[in-house]
């Protein structure tokens, strides 16, 4: 499991109308936008380089905190199904364009992130993968 590789899947995966993704951490960025994170790895699972696991967070900016539209916008964004879900643009391609074995959208929690000094609505997606 490359995390570059990894990384870029991602972002491809979450294709996503009006959504701009970052497989790295931006300098800046213009809401709405998703930014992959680094990915946390635990190899050798099991027996010797039998398997490797890792977990990355996607943090989502949806727009300002009292932006009704952004807010509008991300409950499409956060629904375990259809066709703007996170989740399942994830877990569409269950190998992530062979860079992985399997891959898991398991959780979005709420989250701050303070962008040019303004509170945005965000939220953190956790991603499990197995390689």
């Amino acid at each position: 499991m490359t995390p570059s590789l990894v990384r870029d899947a991602l972002k491809t995966a979450v294709n996503i109308t009006g959504l701009r993704v970052y497989d790295t951490i931006p300098d800046g960025l213009m809401p709405p936008a998703l930014v992959v994170g680094q990915l946390s790895i635990d190899w050798d699972l099991v027996f010797a380089r039998g398997a490797d696991s890792a977990t990355v967070g996607l943090i989502l900016i949806a727009g300002r905190m009292s932006d009704r539209a952004a807010q509008d916008y991300l409950d499409g964004l956060l629904t375990a199904t259809g066709s703007n879900s996170i989740k399942t643009k994830i877990e569409a391609d269950q190998t992530l364009n062979g860079t992985v074995t399997s891959v898991r959208c398991v959780s979005a929690t709420p989250v701050a992130v303070t962008v040019s000094g303004v509170e945005m609505l965000s939220y953190r997606f956790t991603v499990e993968l197995w390689g």
